[in-house]
């Protein structure tokens, strides 16, 4: 790769090969200087023009600290089928490197060390994107860090998705670590995965959710009533300030034919039991329904009618012989052509 390589008051300027463009620069106040490759504009200069013609995969770097602008401009025809780019950056070495570095200083609020800018609907147009070609693991295609408290990768969307993912043959999302939900979580199901307690090195343990049509909490114990046959079952203080619409369910505990009621219905977070016999063990179990200020503004609806541009479609498609494009949901990546594990266990004549 051809390069003309010069640093100006600590900053690294470049020129080297790239996708042909011309660069101009907003002039400030002051003249306007020419840059070329050969002279490349001082760090200092507020603005500047510049104009590289180039043969093909011509390209511009630069650095510039005060009030100049760039923007790029594609020369070539109409109807050349090229990934054009306005600026590029080309790392070829073996050591730690980036095909084109931002910093910035600054600790103004909306500063950024790289910030990209697109107005386009059309699909995969992104402002900023990251590709990674390697064809085994590992590697990322984007990669955000932070060393303090802040966040390494912020997504925000008025009315899609603040972050999405997908991967047909492997996790669509991966979390090492506590991940907190602020809204609701909506899941086709839901599990535990832990080290099987007999075999923890060969084998996973795995588990269901308890699932109900209601946002339901459960709560039980056990108790053993006095020498008159009752007990209190205490209830967490908070309790009915979460819960309504109790239903109770008691189970008698030893060689006993004894029977259990319900004496007294939850009052002040706490019900009482009474047994025919006396001094009989009893396990109860209560549930609730949420009815706090958060239940009550976002109440599951058990039937949802699948309206507008889901309707006809489906959460699962290919458990249904669908194809991914009647998905109501189709993502970037998620093409006719794109097979799940579901398709390709079928193709081979594994199910």
């Amino acid at each position: 790769m051809d390069a003309s390589i010069k640093r100006l008051s600590g900053v690294l300027i470049a020129v080297c090969a790239l996708v042909p463009a011309v660069l101009v620069a907003v002039p400030s106040a002051q003249a306007a200087i020419a840059c070329t490759a050969q002279t490349p504009c001082l760090p200092q200069d507020s603005g500047f023009t510049t104009q590289i013609p180039s043969e093909n995969n011509a390209a511009f770097f630069g650095a510039i600290s005060n009030s100049g602008v760039i923007t790029s401009t594609n020369t070539w025809p109409l109807g050349t089928a090229l990934w054009v780019s306005g600026v590029r950056g080309e790392y070829t070495g073996s050591g730690i490197g980036s095909g084109v570095r931002g910093e910035n200083n600054s600790l103004a609020a909306e500063s950024a060390g790289v910030s990209g800018w697109i107005n386009s609907a059309a699909a995969n147009a992104a402002g900023v994107r990251g590709d990674n070609d390697s064809q085994s693991c590992c590697g990322m295609g984007v990669a955000g860090f932070h060393s303090g408290q802040g966040i390494g990768v912020y997504g925000e969307a008025v009315n899609g998705f603040g972050v999405s993912g997908y991967s047909p043959n492997n996790w669509s999302g991966y979390f090492q670590g506590s991940v907190n939900v602020v809204g609701t979580l909506y899941k086709s199901s839901g599990a535990f995965r832990i080290d099987h307690p007999l075999a923890p090195a060969h084998k996973y343990l795995q588990h269901s959710f308890v699932e109900s049509p209601d946002m339901k909490n459960v709560y039980d114990g056990n108790v053993t009533t006095n020498g008159e046959g009752f007990a209190t079952a205490n209830l967490p203080a908070y309790f009915q300030a979460l819960n309504k619409d109790f239903r109770y369910q008691l189970t008698i505990i030893g060689r006993s034919f004894a029977q259990a009621i319900v004496w007294k219905r939850i009052a002040h977070d706490q019900f009482t039991i009474r047994t025919n016999q006396p001094s009989t063990s009893v396990s109860w179990q209560v549930t609730g329904i949420r009815h706090d200020a958060y239940a009550e503004a976002h109440r599951i609806q058990t039937v949802v009618p699948k309206e507008g541009s889901a309707a006809g479609k489906y959460v699962h498609p290919e458990l249904y012989g669908k194809p991914l494009t009647k998905s109501v949901v189709v993502l970037p990546g998620m093409d006719p052509k794109t097979r799940t594990k579901l398709d390709a266990a079928a193709a081979t004549g594994r199910r």
